[in-house]
């Protein structure tokens, strides 16, 4: 199986761990993918600005993975969202398709809507499948507690995006089971992290980061995984700044779902990239191997083997 890979603008320069340690995960279930140097910016910063500038980049995108032959696998929610949201208008606008396509051919590309939009997350769900991912694994976590992030854009708006119930999502909590973790119920995993206001209002910003670090290490975090980008930079990057100018807070270091995952699949962490997440340090480093064991079936095979030999 493979698929174009589309990374967006900011993990390629900023957050190249996401990249590498989703790649590194999917490659163990025989999952190519083909990162396309003619991808460009998905749209996202125009999305309140202009409309057709919002969703040509996107159709543009899809266009040239249509050329070839190709699905299109997202780690980026906003792009997530970009993409599925220019599918979706399209698919509504004949004569929208066609002015766009007209911009398109300049290039020799046509739009056509075959490719599809996948995000690692249901690739991992779908097409790999949970019993698959377990099969394969080397460890699990015992008694490490985590809050997960979503952000905003890959759960709403749900007929845009496709991905899961915007209220009771499952595909993120069923996979975080696969690892062994313990995927706390908090009040701030389906809200906002502040990032968009980032540029805008950035006192709001930081009011919105406090309350959900606060809120998460509240709920007995050890560990924050973002899914969104976005989410990233404000749990990794914007809390570092924060906690360097009031050093007395307490940090709620990052960890990625495919880090995670991958880690479970016995895959060296360095490949991972786990210590380029800004929050984590040394102790981060000890504690989730202190927590790393044999997975659960493979305990209960051999008490099964104990009890048999007795």
């Amino acid at each position: 199986m493979k698929y174009a890979f589309f990374q967006g603008c900011n993990i390629p320069i900023r957050i190249q761990q996401y990249a590498t340690s989703t790649e590194a995960v999917l490659n163990k279930f025989g999952i190519e993918l083909q990162v396309v140097p003619d991808f460009n910016c998905c749209g996202y910063p125009a999305r309140n600005v202009d409309e057709k500038a919002y969703l040509l980049p996107s159709v543009r995108n899809m266009a040239i993975a249509e050329k070839m032959n190709l699905d299109i696998l997202v780690i980026c929610n906003c792009c997530f969202a970009s993409l599925q949201k220019a599918k979706n208008a399209l698919t509504k606008d004949s004569p929208l398709k066609d002015e766009l396509n007209g911009y398109l051919a300049k290039e020799g590309l046509q739009y056509n809507g075959t490719a599809q939009i996948k995000h690692y997350l249901t690739v991992l769900y779908e097409e790999v499948g949970t019993e698959n991912i377990k099969s394969q694994l080397v460890n699990q976590f015992n008694a490490l507690n985590i809050s997960v992030i979503h952000g905003c854009h890959i759960l709403r708006p749900r007929e845009i995006t496709t991905f899961d119930d915007s209220f009771v999502p499952k595909i993120t909590e069923e996979l975080l089971q696969v690892t062994g973790v313990t995927s706390l119920d908090w009040r701030g995993k389906l809200e906002c992290c502040g990032a968009a206001l980032a540029g805008i209002n950035p006192e709001l910003s930081e009011k919105l980061l406090h309350e959900k670090i606060t809120g998460a290490q509240t709920a007995g975090a050890e560990f924050i995984t973002p899914i969104c980008s976005y989410c990233h930079l404000q749990f990794d990057t914007a809390q570092k700044n924060m906690a360097d100018v009031n050093p007395s807070a307490k940090l709620l270091p990052v960890l990625l779902y495919p880090q995670l995952l991958g880690l479970c699949l016995g895959i060296d962490e360095q490949k991972l990239g786990v210590r380029q997440n800004s929050t984590i340090n040394a102790a981060d480093i000890a504690r989730i191997h202190s927590l790393l064991g044999p997975p659960v079936a493979d305990k209960k095979k051999k008490k099964r083997k104990s009890a048999a030999a007795a």
